[in-house]
């Protein structure tokens, strides 16, 4: 029996049913459909990450093997599937906003929404004129005083959806609402050597760093990465991982040798003093070790080591698994921030972070 098999064909039934009840009669494009129907047929059979999947021979294949081999891709359906779950969502707890609010006052639904928009709008009609004379060519053959009074009606429900969504927000904003949905998140499969990363080893939030030494919008962002390390220095680790690029012929030598001087405790020195140059060279590389007083003998035979090299090739493979290309990108605790992103942004993804631990803390049973 096939995986396909094992599923009932009135479950597939249901679930087409259900998409389409969901769509309101529209139709919905196919990949929903396979969205929808692969994460209700997981609810029916899940299965885990060291399930076996396959077996060649004595050698077995699991899921998460199969998983890591189309990580982006898988990324990139959980990412469409959260976007609809986060619209239903956002959509029900609306309706269970307005149902309580309606229940309060003794009302309908449709009665609340009703007094909210009701009473009498008042439309300018200067705004109306300038509005036409704008739009004039839209109306065709219309006449001047049909096309403003739909100009008319159309500003005056404007103002009525106004009303009803100020409503709708100030009832929002007074509500206590906690949304649990899980977003999405890639996984890194390989663990950060601690002496290429900085921050409490315990930190609530990971920043990890794929970053090339030849790219000026690296080390454009450096700055910005200080600024935020400094601001949560208790809460934030930052991790380095190497993507030389292969239009920048140094990079690739730059992060060798930033893995050799990590080798001797000096990484972040190293690191430091390679963004630290206007432009790379070979002949300022080299100079590195020299200016932080490394064994020059221990760093050259590091710097030609196939460690070295394999390293550097991993990181590289760990982005392309992830479907990361560009540099500078960074997995904010499994969330992807791609380019030279402002302290606003890096600030913004720490204090989700930190406010989504705060919650778990808070709602996970005692």
């Amino acid at each position: 029996m096939n995986a396909s098999s094992s599923i009932p064909h009135r479950f597939v039934s249901t679930v087409i049913k259900e998409a389409q009840l969901t769509s309101k009669s529209r139709h919905l494009p196919s990949w929903f459909l396979l969205l929808l129907f692969a994460s209700q047929a997981l609810s029916v059979k899940a299965q885990s990450p060291s399930t076996v999947v396959a077996k060649v021979g004595p050698q077995v294949i699991t899921q998460a093997e199969v998983d890591d081999s189309v990580a982006s891709q898988v990324y990139d359906l959980q990412q469409k599937l959260f976007a609809i779950r986060k619209a239903a969502l956002n959509n029900l707890i609306t309706k269970t906003i307005l149902e309580q609010e309606a229940a309060r006052q003794k009302l309908s639904v449709d009665q609340l929404k009703s007094s909210w928009m009701s009473g009498e709008v008042m439309v300018d009609p200067v705004q109306v004129d300038k509005l036409y004379i704008k739009n004039q060519s839209a109306f065709g053959l219309m006449s001047s005083d049909e096309a403003k009074e739909k100009l008319r009606l159309d500003l005056e429900g404007q103002a009525r959806l106004k009303r009803y969504r100020d409503q709708l927000n100030a009832l929002r904003e007074k509500m206590p609402i906690e949304v649990l949905l899980d977003e999405p998140r890639v996984k890194l499969s390989r663990a950060t050597n601690l002496a290429f990363s900085k921050g409490p080893a315990n930190a609530k939030v990971v920043i990890t760093e794929f970053s090339d030494f030849q790219c000026p919008y690296c080390k454009d962002v450096q700055a910005n990465l200080i600024s935020v390390l400094q601001q949560y220095r208790d809460e934030v680790r930052l991790e380095f991982k190497n993507l030389p690029l292969e239009n920048h012929p140094l990079a690739f030598t730059a992060a060798r040798a930033a893995y050799c001087g990590g080798k001797q405790g000096a990484f972040w020195q190293f690191h430091d003093a390679l963004f630290g140059f206007a432009q790379l060279s070979l002949d300022k590389v080299q100079s590195i070790p020299h200016r932080l007083n490394l064994n020059a003998a221990e760093f050259e035979n590091c710097l030609t080591s196939e460690d070295s090299q394999e390293a550097i090739v991993a990181d590289m493979e760990e982005a392309r698994r992830l479907g990361i290309n560009g540099t500078p990108s960074f997995v904010i605790n499994g969330k992807l921030l791609l380019g030279a992103a402002s302290v606003e942004e890096f600030t913004n993804a720490v204090e989700r972070e930190l406010n989504n631990a705060q919650l778990k803390t808070s709602t996970s049973p005692k």
